[in-house]
């Protein structure tokens, strides 16, 4: 395992069924991680234009999936156990399957002074990043880890502390929805000039070094969330952190 999917997947040994969900999605981020560490390392690839899109944000939909499965694994075995019926039809479009505007940003947003007054059925959802799993887990979450780390040297760390508490979750999920917007721009085929027209090698590359440190973010933070699963102590987080850091072209 990457250093980079053990941050984002934690200790999932014996957790059950859901240990076998985080080890297939770990080998996923591996996969697509290595592709992305490679481009980034090497100022030519020749096919960075053409691949760099797909595995960046493959590997940016692999990593918010591992880190629903910690923090609410229930979503991930339901999903699982419907997968695994024989009645599972590939050919059609299931309701039950992860989607990102659903699962992972909300559909609908809460304004923070009405979060609280009315609790309405349409937001008992639980997206990953939506406004109340911010509220309950993430905010906390990151409070702690910045009192935790405040002295460490460590570059992702001191960028992430300079962002302020009351926004993080606007700056995160704001670079969420750009990079997948962006990536799948460069895997759809909806442009009709050449793709290294606007997607040369040196903005593939800041997109996938801006994935890279999103999730890396993401997973920090998660890891002081007391109810996830398979959280890893500091010492682990700093270590590989400092191996994502070093693999990162910056």
């Amino acid at each position: 395992m990457s250093k980079l999917s053990e941050l984002l997947c934690g200790d999932y040994r014996d957790l059950g069924e859901l240990s076998e969900v985080l080890d297939l999605l770990a080998s996923t981020i591996d996969d697509f991680s290595t592709r992305c560490f490679d481009f980034l390392q090497r100022e030519e690839s020749e096919d960075i234009v053409t691949l760099g899109a797909y595995c960046g944000r493959a590997l940016l939909e692999a990593s918010c999936i591992a880190l629903i499965g910690r923090i609410t694994p229930y979503r991930l075995l339901l999903l699982k156990r419907y997968q695994e019926q024989p009645t599972f039809d590939l050919g059609i479009r299931h309701k039950i399957s992860i989607e990102w505007k659903g699962d992972i940003l909300p559909k609908n947003t809460v304004p923070k002074d009405q979060l609280w007054n009315k609790v309405e059925d349409k937001n008992l959802t639980s997206p990953l990043l939506s406004d109340y799993m911010w509220d309950i887990y993430w905010i906390p979450a990151f409070k702690r880890l910045l009192d935790d780390t405040v002295d460490e040297s460590h570059t992702y760390l001191r960028d992430l502390a300079s962002i302020p508490p009351e926004g993080i979750c606007q700056s995160l999920r704001k670079e969420a929805e750009e990079l997948y917007s962006s990536l799948s721009k460069g895997i759809h085929q909806e442009f009709i000039i050449p793709h290294a027209v606007a997607y040369d090698a040196i903005t593939v590359q800041n997109l996938l070094q801006r994935t890279v440190i999103l999730v890396t973010r993401l997973a920090l933070i998660s890891h002081y969330i007391p109810t996830s699963a398979a959280l890893i102590n500091k010492e682990k987080l700093l270590e590989f952190l400092t191996d994502i850091e070093q693999r990162d072209m910056s």
